[in-house]
């Protein structure tokens, strides 16, 4: 579990930040969304014969149904918010998913302080993110920023969508990658619809097909880790990216990294070393 947890984590971050590069080259976030799901709906269909497994009941279709909705409204506020905000900046953001995995859950299946207690470490590194100087509470005016809130939407709805798509993985309704291959043809599809993009890009296809290819590694390991252990434990570690991706963007988009970053990093991995003892 904690080896898919965290290689799901690790790719995460490295998409965010080939998203980034793509979409400045393609301009349109739509079109992006659109292409890169439909590439993954391709590449998974082409094994669906194989490992396509779907258990058709009321309770598996709502189910889909709401993780689909779910997750297209967090990729569009994913995106819009990595237009407005930087890609290791976002990651800590995102890192909040885990929270709100673990308010849904409590009411579900009871509340455990022993589950709480990393998931607030990781908020408590989002909110070092943003202090700045020595006033402690200027993470509360960051979070009046549209860039910011954006980036805590995403990890609102990213969140609940775990609950439902847990559930849909432990009564064993779906196996990971038939789910993954459905949310991926449901997003693609909507945003299709409702926003008319752009999609053919041949000078991209290279770059399309990689970071399309890592997604459906990425996804489908947090899926499969999502069967063998608690959520929001899963969740926790799959969004510790900020970790990666404040290196990652050092590199790659030269973006500071400042003493609020790192601090916000070492709380994330204090959080992970609670998790697993």
């Amino acid at each position: 579990m904690f080896f898919l947890a965290l290689t799901s984590s690790f790719l995460n971050a490295v998409n965010a930040l080939y998203a980034k590069k793509i979409t400045v080259q393609m301009k349109d976030n739509n079109s992006f969304i659109v292409v890169s799901f439909l590439l993954v709906g391709l590449m998974l269909g082409c094994v669906m014969p194989w490992y396509y497994s779907f258990s058709i009941t009321p309770a598996s279709i709502g189910l889909l149904v709401v993780v689909i909705a779910l997750d297209t409204v967090s990729n569009v506020l994913f995106f819009l918010a990595l237009g407005r905000i930087q890609v290791s900046h976002l990651a800590v953001y995102t890192a909040l998913t885990p929270l709100f995995t673990f308010i849904p859950n409590s009411m579900l299946h009871g509340f455990n302080v022993h589950i709480l207690i990393p998931v607030l470490l990781i908020v408590l590194g989002v909110y070092f993110l943003n202090v700045k100087g020595r006033n402690l509470l200027t993470p509360l005016i960051e979070l009046k920023k549209t860039g910011n809130l954006l980036g805590l939407a995403t990890a609102v709805f990213s969140g609940l969508s775990m609950v439902p798509t847990q559930q849909l993985l432990v009564h064993q309704w779906v196996n990971a990658p038939t789910l993954y291959f459905f949310r991926a043809c449901g997003i693609a599809l909507i945003i299709y619809l409702l926003y008319r993009p752009k999609l053919w890009f041949p000078e991209l296809g290279t770059h399309l097909s990689i970071r399309s290819l890592l997604a459906v590694i990425q996804w489908v390991s947090l899926l499969s880790a999502l069967r063998l252990a608690d959520g929001t434990l899963v969740v926790a570690l799959a969004y510790t990216s900020p970790l990666f991706a404040l290196f990652l963007a050092r590199i790659y988009y030269k973006e500071p990294i400042t003493t609020a970053k790192l601090i916000a990093c070492c709380i994330t991995i204090l959080g992970i070393l609670f998790i697993m003892k």
